[in-house]
């Protein structure tokens, strides 16, 4: 069924078939929305997801389709935004710490390579030592599958796979911070 053959009431009281008819008439424009803003589309994805997500489970309440359409772009638009912002501080804070690793701890033509090597290395490392689920997703994860292609072949619910890798991101910080890598962290991103 699409929207409109539910009521606002309906929508509002979050009914299961309104909201799924909410989704699919506003997933991909939205996706689109944020595509516009991020450039990225596994980035858009997981931004209209996630807000998809929140909106179940804050049960808001719109007084008109329009308020409605109003909060889904805005929301949307503040979130892509967020991870433009948060994107640009990783990648001003993995540059600062590359640049003051290189400079203070390694010389010579080959620096570059063995820094890299040594990073994969103790990436490696760390992810070996994550619970088995854990593992699975970050290494599925980078080989650049999408947490729902990690869900799929998983047979875990997107969900599953969003927790495992916010449990596996909070241990690996924890390992590498001990190594005094915390750039390491930024590669996962």
């Amino acid at each position: 069924m699409d929207i409109n053959h539910f009521s606002l009431d309906q929508i509002n009281k979050m009914d299961a078939a309104a909201f799924r008819a909410l989704y699919k008439a506003y997933y991909k424009a939205l996706v689109g929305y944020s595509i516009q803003m991020v450039g990225e589309v596994e980035a858009a994805e997981d931004i209209v997801g996630t807000f998809f997500t929140t909106l179940w489970e804050k049960k808001l309440s719109f007084r008109s389709l329009i308020s409605l359409q109003t909060y889904l772009y805005n929301s949307v638009r503040n979130a892509s935004l967020n991870y433009l912002k948060h994107k640009d501080i990783e990648s001003d804070h993995l540059q600062k710490v590359a640049d003051h690793y290189k400079e203070h701890y390694f010389a010579g033509e080959d620096a570059d390579d063995f820094f890299s090597e040594e990073i994969y290395r103790l990436l490696f490392q760390a992810i070996d030592a994550l619970p088995k689920r854990c593992r699975e997703v970050f290494l599925l994860a980078m080989e650049g599958k999408k947490n729902d292609e990690i869900a799929a072949i998983l047979q875990v619910s997107l969900e599953t796979v969003k927790t495992q890798k916010k449990r596996g991101m909070s241990s690996l910080r924890t390992k590498l911070i001990n190594q005094s890598l915390v750039f390491l962290e930024f590669l996962l991103l």
